[in-house]
């Protein structure tokens, strides 16, 4: 088409999703997946939901239905401003607080309002590709920063950081999933949150922490957000209410210091204007009611089952010369292949035989990972898990017999 020759550079460059991609074929009621790191729909609050969108359509329609401010509902940012202080353990006013549609547009709008082309914007190897996407976009030069069992390694930030700057590219922003990362599960310990922070503070850097498997925790309870270590107003937090609540209505919060808040307000003013309005009151009924944290203790004793189901078939089906983590938290277990082998040979396989996930690629911006696949057991329901990782199993040992 003639209108081609029209589109900007930036969305020539845009890359899609893989993980929508593949979802697509998810969709398909005969195929296995293992792709997203969707909730199960088994835990969604039904009832609760009905009750509470009947009180909210009698009592408040003209409320409800109408457009909203851009911060979202100063009433709901004031609950979750007291939830916050009660559940993670640090304060901020509701104008620290702004509602968003979903962690995608929070990490969308951290990127927008800090980045210039060719700031230095540090993520995970690996790390969720939405971080890395909306990066990308603003002309971020993307630095992968390696993981072990703990997470994001201290030191390697601060070398790459220290490169960065000698490559004449300004540290700008750093992007981290601390609690039961995607697609690792990876969980940074106590002392790395801080010595993360500190090397942030040494090249001024904001940390963008994004948070949303942080209530999904299956052994004790979490360490305490970089938000609530913060002792420099350099972290903006994010946390989905997707995972919890209902991922339909796409809400999710955004806290971090108030001027920063006002600069991403207004940034959102050209995107979508508002949040959803009528998700927000029923959120806000939800969390009044008490029923929010009720549902995060529901999905805990829910997921873990899903946890221990899967690492159960992995360890019955998959050969020896493959490995993976054992999460403590989160939806994901990521899987390393044998040197040499491709997870998108793996997934090419596993598509014909009517199973996806996401190979781990993906995941990397050094081009690493080939060997590597990322494998949700939130959504599948047990008997499509066993069949899925089954036939995984077995196209895994036929690739390894050769």
């Amino acid at each position: 088409m003639a209108i081609n020759k029209l589109f900007a550079r930036r969305a020539l460059k845009a890359q899609p999703s893989a993980i929508r991609e593949i979802c697509k074929l998810a969709a398909k009621t005969d195929v296995k997946s293992l792709a997203g790191g969707w909730p199960s729909g088994d835990t969604f609050p039904v009832e609760e939901v009905k009750q509470i969108v009947r009180n909210v359509l009698d009592e408040k329609p003209e409320l409800a239905l109408q457009y909203g401010t851009s911060e979202g509902l100063v009433e709901l940012r004031l609950a979750l401003a007291e939830w916050l202080q009660n559940r993670d353990g640090f304060e901020c006013s509701s104008d620290q607080i702004m509602i968003t549609s979903g962690s995608t547009q929070g990490i969308e709008l951290c990127a927008k309002v800090f980045l210039e082309p060719g700031d230095a914007a540090f993520v995970g190897l690996p790390s969720y590709f939405g971080g890395i996407g909306a990066c990308q976009a603003f002309g971020a030069h993307l630095v992968g920063v390696p993981l072990d069992l703990d997470g994001m390694v201290p030191n390697e930030l601060e070398k790459r950081a220290a490169f960065a700057m000698e490559q004449g590219h300004r540290p700008k922003l750093l992007y981290i999933i601390p609690d039961y990362q995607n697609p690792t599960g990876a969980v940074v310990p106590l002392d790395r949150r801080r010595k993360i922070l500190e090397t942030a503070s040494r090249y001024d850097m904001v940390v963008v922490e994004d948070s949303p498997y942080r209530d999904l925790s299956f052994e004790g309870e979490p360490f305490p957000p970089l938000m609530a270590l913060d002792r420099d107003s350099r972290v903006v937090f994010l946390r989905s209410f997707s995972k919890n609540f209902c991922p339909g209505f796409r809400l999710s919060l955004l806290a971090g210091p108030e001027d920063v808040v006002r600069n991403m307000v207004i940034a959102r003013q050209f995107e979508d204007a508002c949040p959803d309005v009528f998700g927000q009151h029923v959120l806000l009924d939800f969390l009044k009611k008490g029923f929010l944290d009720k549902q995060i203790e529901k999905n805990r004793a829910y997921y873990i089952k899903k946890r221990d189901r899967i690492l159960d078939l992995l360890d019955e089906n998959f050969p020896k010369q493959v490995t993976w983590n054992r999460p403590k938290g989160g939806f994901f277990v990521f899987v390393h292949l044998p040197e040499g082998m491709s997870g998108m040979d793996l997934l090419d396989k596993a598509v014909k035989n009517n199973v996806t996930f996401v190979a781990g690629s993906a995941f990397f911006v050094d081009g690493g990972g080939t060997n590597t696949v990322r494998l949700s057991y939130s959504e599948a329901d047990d008997e499509s898990l066993e069949q899925a990782i089954v036939v995984l199993g077995r196209l895994l040992k036929e690739m390894i017999k050769g």
